[in-house]
């Protein structure tokens, strides 16, 4: 039997900590599927494109975080000083 190890994660980073360790798994299955003298070549390629996936869940959802902390926060509104008006065309050649 494999002996298992248990680790504590807050529960937002439950599905990416859950996909990563079955990003391993299927490579460790690639690799020992993969014929003779193709086992980099196709780990290589199926690794970019889980890793990719895997960094595209990991924007999304610390995107989706700083959303729902602004949102929970509120707008923030400021007083802006308007500055006076000033001449913004330059004087015309031959003039």
């Amino acid at each position: 039997m494999i002996p298992k190890v248990i680790i504590e994660v807050e529960p937002q980073h439950e599905a990416f900590v859950r996909q990563a360790a079955a990003m391993a798994e299927e490579m460790e299955q690639l690799a020992l599927s993969a014929a003779d003298g193709t086992v980099f070549d196709a780990c290589e390629e199926a690794v970019i494109e889980m890793g990719r996936r895997l960094q595209s869940r990991a924007l999304g959802d610390a995107v989706a975080r700083r959303l729902e902390e602004v949102e929970k926060k509120g707008a923030r509104f400021a007083s802006a000083v308007a500055v006076a008006k000033r001449k913004t065309k330059g004087p015309r050649n031959g003039s």
